[in-house]
């Protein structure tokens, strides 16, 4: 008898496991993506019926619209499709209705039996591609679908009476550029009153959204007549373009009222625009409006990408496609989308776009002023060093207190976004206004050099650690923060602030060692809790900046403790390095599951090979490159060390008898143009990262430096 239940469950087991790989998805309802490309979220509040539907129900947010090697509308169809940043030209791609002509073609051309719409120039669509940064998979959502046994329709277009804009199928073809349901050819009219003498045929489009909902899991559907209005706007006058723009809107509420009539409660719809409207990118507001419609709730969109409020990426959009399918893809980066009920959602994020934008366009120049700053002084203290017998004491005095006065801007830019300024004027009042207020409390109420330049830098540090370790709230806001519009950074800890963190924090802790208030033991208790709070993937979630701290505090904490550091600590520091990362990647991967950058490229390169590691040092040494030549970091970067350098020699001995004299310092410097090695070498703008750390070594060598000149007159 039990022999007999034996071989029975192994039976069962083993039909279960030879079981066709089924998805039962589509019983919970179907997806709809419907593209209002060149349009603004406020343009969404101009369509009646989806103004109407967002005031009872939806989550909103703002898209970034990036593609690699930049942004335009063909890059972000194809970067939505493929879930990772995609670089295509416009032309290279030619989809197709399939007929006897371009069925040969695309035999021809492929060897591939072609589908029912078909891109012609695939192989010029994928040569393209890898002219990018990231190895794109292009047609992620046809290839994973196709695997599913999920079917998926392309309707609409966005052509004009010269060329054709058919885009919206990169979103949803599969890796040969094919897909098996949809019209991107018999859906226009021709309407004199419109933009290039064409219009959607809404009665048709209305028809086939019916028909191929009925027949699909996920609906693609372009409304091309506000692209077609954006790009023919420099042909009209004011009052022409609001009225064939009031008659679209009209024509798409319509379409829309539709859309959710046909839809069932368990669908999930989601209004997009691919690329904001021409004008719009010029004037800063290059993020795409979303709108997510999925149940009865109302408030705001996030997703794993991006971790704030409102702002996703355009590559999550394919990523919460496949998760509401129960898909899992490993040839994506997208994250899926969360929904935070949020009451007023549409006056949130209308006042921090304008933010967003403020920031974005006052931020390079408020930076290259303080970079441009704190390079003068730099030279102008050189030079008086030089000249210290013709110059006055007082001019001296002067110089150490601007100086002192630079390296409090990292913590006045930090904390500034506390203020909740929201305008270029009101961002430039909060930042003199604070550094004032930050300097003269400093200067009222610590008396000597040393013990103001130790505070100063252990506010900076102990303000990135805290925000780092709660949030990021002040950091993502703040000037020497990451920019969402750019996209190269949304969370943790970014670059600027890591050289600062640790240029800062070695400084603090090393000063706070000579002034007698910490041992060596807490002073190691620091630095490590540091590395902690920087590599976590819920806080710092910095994998180059974690890279650099453990191997230049590591290098500190010998150094303090006279170990001498020589090849096997060398390799010790590398083995430490290697098992944080590991630790940190594990916590994330297996424990958390934040999906930070490091699951994201540990996962890429498992299912990409050891191709993703040479991408992945390729990109970084690129962009290193890059930023040398374009940077004003990197003048900061090469006149600290020149500085560093001529110091060494002249005045003569000078320099080693401030080391002598404040022996810890001199191990801390040592370390942080250590952590700007390391720093430069494993992050892609590792340029940024040693320029904001080296100031903690230069700013103190000339302050004390005038002081030992002072004393040995």
């Amino acid at each position: 008898m039990k022999k007999k239940f034996l071989v029975l469950f192994l039976l069962i087991v083993v039909l279960i496991n030879s079981a066709p790989d089924m998805s039962f998805a589509n019983e919970k309802g179907k997806v709809i993506l419907i593209n209002i490309n060149r349009t603004s979220i406020t343009d969404f509040e101009n369509i009646e019926y989806l103004n109407n539907k967002m005031n009872e129900t939806g989550y909103v947010g703002l898209m970034n619209i990036k593609g690699s090697n930049g942004t335009s509308d063909i890059r972000s169809y194809a970067s939505i499709g493929a879930g990772t940043r995609a670089y295509i030209n416009p032309l290279d791609i030619d989809f197709r209705t399939l007929n006897e002509n371009n069925k040969e073609i695309y035999l021809r051309r492929t060897g591939i039996n072609p589908g029912y719409i078909n891109n012609l120039d695939v192989n010029k669509t994928n040569v393209s591609n890898e002219k990018g940064e990231y190895g794109a998979f292009l047609g992620a959502i046809g290839y994973e679908f196709n695997n599913k046994n999920l079917d998926l329709a392309i309707l609409g277009n966005a052509d004009t009476d010269e060329e054709k804009n058919r885009e919206i199928a990169l979103i949803g073809m599969d890796q040969n550029g094919q897909i098996e349901n949809g019209n991107i050819e018999d859906i226009n009219i021709k309407d004199q009153t419109m933009p290039f003498g064409i219009r959607t045929d809404y009665d048709k489009l209305k028809e086939e959204t019916q028909k191929y909902y009925d027949e699909n899991n996920l609906l693609i559907v372009e409304l091309g007549d506000t692209y077609r209005l954006d790009m023919y706007k420099e042909n009209l006058n004011e009052a022409s373009y609001e009225k064939i723009k009031r008659e679209i809107y009209s024509n798409i509420s319509d379409y829309l009222e539709k859309v959710f009539e046909i839809s069932n409660k368990d669908d999930r719809i989601y209004i997009i625009s691919a690329y904001p409207e021409k004008q719009d990118y010029i004037d800063g507001y290059s993020l795409s409006p979303i709108v997510l419609f999925d149940g009865e709730g109302k408030g705001l969109i996030t997703s794993g990408t991006t971790r704030r409020k409102g702002v996703l990426s355009n590559l999550d959009i394919s990523a919460d496609i496949f998760d509401y399918f129960g898909i899992k893809s490993d040839v994506i980066v997208g994250k899926t989308i969360q929904k935070i009920s949020y009451d007023n959602n549409m006056e949130f994020l209308s006042k921090d776009y304008d933010k967003i934008v403020s920031n974005m366009k006052i931020r390079i120049p408020v930076l290259y002023t303080y970079a441009a700053f704190e390079m003068i002084m730099w030279i102008i203290m050189l030079v008086a060093i030089f000249f210290r017998h013709k110059t006055p004491k007082n001019t001296f005095r002067v110089l150490c207190a601007i100086l002192k006065f630079t390296i409090s801007i990292p913590f006045v830019l930090l904390i500034a976004p506390l203020l909740n300024y929201s305008t270029k004027g009101s961002i430039i009042t909060c930042i003199i206004g604070l550094l004032i207020i930050v300097y003269f409390i400093v200067y009222k109420f610590v008396k000597d050099d040393l013990s103001k330049l130790i505070l100063l830098s252990a506010l900076v540090a102990g303000g990135v650690l805290i925000d780092g370790a709660t949030g990021q709230n002040m950091i993502k806001s703040s000037l020497l923060g990451y920019d969402p519009i750019i996209g190269a950074r949304y969370y943790g800890i970014g670059n600027e602030y890591m050289g600062v963190l640790i240029g800062s924090l070695i400084f603090s802790v090393v000063g706070m060692l000579q002034k007698n208030i910490i041992n060596k033991k807490v002073a190691s208790l620091i630095l490590l809790a540091s590395i902690v709070i920087l590599g976590h993937p819920k806080m710092g979630a910095n994998v180059g900046g974690t890279i650099t701290a453990v191997f230049s505090f590591l290098y500190l904490i010998m150094t303090l403790y006279d170990i001498k550091v020589d090849l096997k600590k060398m390799i010790f520091i590398g083995v430490a390095v290697v098992g944080v990362v590991s630790t940190m990647a594990i916590i994330d991967i297996y424990f958390i599951k934040s999906q930070s950058h490091l699951a994201g490229a540990i996962k890429k390169i498992t299912s990409g090979g050891p191709f993703v590691i040479l991408q992945i040092i390729t990109r970084k040494i690129a962009m290193n490159m890059k930023l040398i030549g374009v940077s004003i970091w990197s003048k900061v970067l090469i006149l600290g060390l020149l500085i560093v350098i001529v110091l060494f020699q002249k005045p003569v001995g000078i320099l080693k008898k401030v080391c002598d004299k404040y022996s810890y310092l001199a191990k801390g410097w040592t370390s942080i143009i250590v952590a700007s090695i390391i720093g430069f070498l494993v992050n892609d703008s590792g340029v940024v990262a040693a320029a904001t750390s080296i100031a903690y070594v230069i700013i103190p060598v000339l302050v004390l430096l005038t002081k030992e000149l002072d004393t040995s007159k």
